[in-house]
């Protein structure tokens, strides 16, 4: 079975196909996975490291952009898909796992005009455009959250959760004589604002006795060390967690953007969360994804505003104070986790490829 994997861009789009991928190579020993990426997305600095077969496109998002910015991008497309086209018959894929992310959508597109099967992940509650688009030729869309499942026929939709690459051990919650730790996750690249915004929370709330981890992406590790210095704060600040399974299972209580992938981790994680959606998307993508645990009542919901330290520091002061509060949320944060979305995935790439689907 060959199998072409395509998304990236962020962690968000990246992380979940590549735990699929590993996930079809346990499933089927004989299976040969190939990634393919955008040339300016995360995959390009991860998949060498990682030493993963893969492919880049280059290939750019248009919406929000200026006229000639689009024009340019719809070109690069048109080049992405052609190429597309090359790398699926050079690798004589069976399957094609569209994961989100700008280089998924020409490898997808690739797909349906060579009539490969073509599965489709959608993380957000909200589905993206390309996901829009392309499900009407795909064989099946994986949702990442029940929530979705409406936007799509339920002939189509399989509800799978997002999958993660990683395995949690959580520890219990630290005792009313012990710190809390606090795991700040700004997303796979970091969150300027969100990390400001934690500063100065830090600054208000001064008297918090607590622990922190906090990833704050490539550009912001050395801005913010030097912010917890001034504080007096003793801190671990790193741009990226690589071992972010052990990162969730210490943590008491997580502040996070509410990309799909951190709404995955806290529900995993069993762990209270104080989410700060990314303010700036239209649909408000990630607002709608913190939702899903909030309602539940495992997560608080602070905006990305003006007042974005300020209430952070009060939502922390109250939060922090009530541990049997933060036990709660946690409980009701693992009771919407989906810990084996990997697995339902690729038991279904594996099926569909081998022709056995309807036959499950």
């Amino acid at each position: 079975m060959k199998v072409v994997i395509a998304g990236g861009g962020t962690g968000g789009h990246l992380f979940p196909a590549i735990a699929v991928g590993a996930e079809i190579r346990r499933q089927d020993a004989a299976s040969k996975v190939l990634y393919v990426g955008a040339t300016n997305g995360l995959e390009a600095r991860w998949l060498p490291r990682q030493g993963l077969p893969h492919e880049l496109l280059r290939v750019r998002g248009w919406t929000g952009k200026g006229p000639l910015t689009r024009l340019r991008a719809i070109g690069e497309f048109a080049a992405a898909v052609q190429r597309a086209l090359t790398i699926l018959r050079d690798a004589h894929a069976n399957l094609v796992v569209g994961a989100g992310g700008y280089a998924s959508a020409p490898v997808a597109l690739a797909a349906v005009l060579l009539r490969t099967p073509l599965i489709l992940l959608e993380q957000n509650v909200r589905p993206g455009m390309s996901n829009r688009i392309l499900w009407r030729m795909a064989r099946k869309v994986c949702v990442g959250f029940p929530d979705s499942a409406a936007a799509f026929p339920a002939s189509k939709v399989v509800v799978t959760g997002n999958p993660v690459r990683y395995t949690v051990h959580p520890r219990r919650l630290a005792a009313a004589s012990e710190p809390l730790q606090i795991l700040v996750l700004g997303g796979s690249s970091g969150a300027h604002r969100l990390n400001i915004g934690v500063l100065k929370a830090f600054r208000i709330w001064a008297k918090g006795v607590i622990k922190l981890t906090h990833q704050t992406g490539d550009a912001d590790v050395g801005m913010v060390q030097e912010g917890y210095r001034e504080l007096g704060r003793s801190a671990t600040v790193v741009p990226f967690i690589e071992d972010i399974g052990a990162a969730l299972g210490a943590a008491d209580l997580i502040i996070a953007r509410s990309g799909a992938n951190s709404v995955t981790d806290v529900a995993i994680a069993g762990r209270p969360a104080i989410f700060v959606p990314y303010p700036f998307h239209r649909d408000r993508q990630q607002e709608l994804n913190a939702q899903v645990i909030a309602r539940r009542g495992g997560a608080r919901i602070v905006l990305d505003d003006e007042q974005l330290g300020a209430n952070l520091a009060k939502t922390l002061e109250e939060l922090t104070a009530d541990r049997a509060c933060l036990r709660a949320m946690g409980e009701r944060s693992a009771s919407l986790a989906m810990p084996h979305a990997a697995q339902k995935i690729a038991s279904l790439c594996v099926a569909i490829a081998r022709g056995e689907e309807h036959s499950r």
